[in-house]
């Protein structure tokens, strides 16, 4: 059960960071293994993650991280008509943004979530939404 009302938003990135070692991508996703905190990621962003886990890790490897991943307490989001109504009004107002941060964006809003990512581009100005970068240093 989780202890705390804390929900973030995970970047494929940022578990790749974790997988790799980073202390920051670290201390998020062992938050919400630990169930101290909430963490959603989109379906179809687990293809990237999964890609590009294979270029690192091999095949195997980034199999069975992606099995850790799906039977961990991340909670897996798929794209439902809701969410791709609420993506494309954001991208709409935002026609430069890439659409997987619309994405982001309509998942921060419904479950109230810090976005999480390594992505220091993106950026949001006229959106009420928090970001935490994680450091890839």
């Amino acid at each position: 059960m989780v202890m705390s009302s804390q929900a973030y938003i995970i970047d494929p990135t940022v578990l790749l960071l974790y997988f790799i070692g980073n202390e920051d991508a670290k201390t998020v996703v062992e938050n919400i293994i630990e169930e101290h905190a909430y963490g959603y990621i989109l379906e179809p962003m687990l293809v990237e993650l999964f890609q590009k886990m294979v270029e690192y890790f091999g095949y195997t490897v980034a199999s069975s991280r992606l099995e850790a991943i799906k039977n961990s307490n991340i909670r897996l989001i798929n794209v439902d008509f809701e969410l791709i109504r609420d993506a494309g009004r954001i991208k709409a107002s935002n026609p430069s943004m890439p659409m997987v941060y619309a994405y982001m964006i309509a998942l921060a809003k419904k479950f109230n979530a810090t976005i999480v990512t390594a992505d220091t581009r993106f950026r949001v100005s006229n959106i009420n939404i928090k970001i935490e970068y994680i450091n890839i240093e």
